[in-house]
């Protein structure tokens, strides 16, 4: 018996396949016989596009090159080294007119430029299109300042006070009590006992006002003074006041700071500030 050929055998879609793509098999076979590969057109234009190319890569290589080396004007007191490059300038050069613009001076002219650059005529002459000196800064004339006449500390009211930025009406009160308990101030430095005012503060009072008049002050012997006495004082509290007694009573008699040195309260601060007031004979 007779066996039928595989192809029959295969399914309605598997032979359908199969044609398809002998067919399409064909189809490129005679494609690539029949196509013309190389006509004198073709090649021309082909040719002409590959010149234009070299041109055009010819043409953007120039302008680079161009743009590269262009020279811009420049203001010679911030040469840079490339621009000192392109000009042929020395970097010793930029180093002195770098150092020239640190001392606080400007060029302003070519001579200076030449000068300083240390360049003949004719350096000049190929550098000068190139130059973008800065124009001289005219200096308008100061008319003089009215000078402040300053008051006298010891004598200023409240008003005059509050005229100083950062005092106001209680910082100006708190000053005048102070001085009025002190019998007047005798140094700058007892602002820094008045509470709150900032060594900013004081330095702008001290822009309005003088202390060149200073009170005579009697000092008093401290070993003579009573609790009461002593307790009056600014610089003195009561439970101050009552050490300094007890001290003085259990060594009979005071000779100097140093006897009261066991006294936690008379820093070094408020001994300066009793010395001025007080005395130990």
């Amino acid at each position: 018996m007779k066996t039928s050929p595989k192809f029959l055998n295969l399914t309605k879609a598997q032979r359908k396949g199969m044609i398809w793509t002998l067919i399409l098999f064909l189809l490129i076979h005679f494609g690539i016989v029949f196509y013309p590969k190389n006509t004198p057109k073709g090649s021309a234009y082909l040719q002409l596009d590959s010149l234009a190319q070299m041109q055009i890569e010819v043409l953007a290589a120039k302008k680079q090159v161009s743009i590269k080396d262009a020279i811009y004007p420049f203001n010679p007191n911030y040469i840079t080294d490339f621009k000192a490059y392109q000009l042929g300038i020395s970097m010793e050069v930029v180093y002195r007119i770098r150092a020239y613009r640190d001392a606080g001076n400007y060029i302003t002219s070519e001579k200076v430029f030449q000068q300083l650059a240390e360049l003949s005529n004719d350096e000049l002459l190929r550098i000068r299109p190139y130059l973008k000196l800065p124009k001289p800064i005219a200096h308008k004339a100061q008319k003089p300042k009215n000078k402040r006449i300053k008051k006298q500390l010891n004598s200023a009211t409240t008003t005059d006070l509050q005229q100083v930025y950062g005092i106001g009406e209680a910082y100006a009160n708190r000053i005048i009590s102070a001085r009025d308990k002190l019998g007047g101030f005798i140094i700058k430095d007892q602002l820094n006992d008045i509470w709150g005012l900032s060594p900013e503060t004081q330095q702008r009072l001290w822009e309005h006002f003088v202390l060149d008049s200073i009170p005579i002050i009697r000092k008093q012997n401290i070993n003579n003074l009573t609790i009461a006495q002593l307790a009056q004082h600014y610089y003195v509290s009561a439970s101050l006041a009552s050490s300094i007694v007890a001290v003085r009573t259990q060594k009979e008699h005071l000779s100097s700071w140093n006897d009261l040195a066991i006294i936690q309260q008379l820093d070094s601060v408020k001994k300066a500030r009793l010395s001025l007031y007080l005395s130990f004979n």
